[in-house]
């Protein structure tokens, strides 16, 4: 079985005069959310084979906690599309991983990784991650990365 997990960052300092959005650090808040996420993932007992991030410094925070938390081996890829994309360019991103990986994690923001499940899951809108909050979305084991596509999930759970 192939799973993929979607993380929204967690809590996020509001930005300072003049500061750009991609340069929000996480608050204190944000911190200790991010290890209840790692919790959650242990607690599932997914072990994660690749970790797709936005280049914000908000989810790289959150994907650096996550990953020390679990101790995680695997170095995060920093992912332009997971930025202010959209669920299509998120979509195309997980497209391009190995067919080797079992399990990815993708770290990055809302509206857009709701949008994403909800479309990999076929249900209607309404499904809003909250900061930190997670979701594991599986699909049969030979379904291929780079033939993920809409309502293809077999299994969908909000862990957080």
């Amino acid at each position: 079985m192939k799973k993929l997990l979607l993380l929204r960052h967690a809590h996020a300092e509001q930005p300072e005069p003049g500061m750009a959005d991609i340069d929000r650090p996480l608050s204190d808040r944000g911190r200790a959310e991010a290890l209840e996420a790692a919790e959650c993932i242990a607690e599932a007992e997914l072990l994660c084979d690749a970790l797709l991030v936005s280049p914000a410094l908000r989810t790289r925070q959150t994907a650096i906690i996550v990953a020390a938390a679990l101790d995680l081996a695997e170095e995060p890829r920093i992912e332009q599309a997971i930025y202010l994309g959209d669920p299509a360019a998120l979509l195309a991103t997980l497209r391009r991983c190995p067919a080797d990986l079992t399990t990815v994690m993708m770290v990055g923001h809302n509206p857009v990784l709701s949008a994403l499940a909800q479309r990999l899951k076929g249900a209607p809108s309404g499904l809003d991650l909250r900061t930190s909050g997670l979701c594991a979305i599986s699909f049969a084991a030979e379904t291929a990365w780079s033939a993920l596509r809409p309502r293809l999930a077999t299994d969908f759970k909000l862990l957080r």
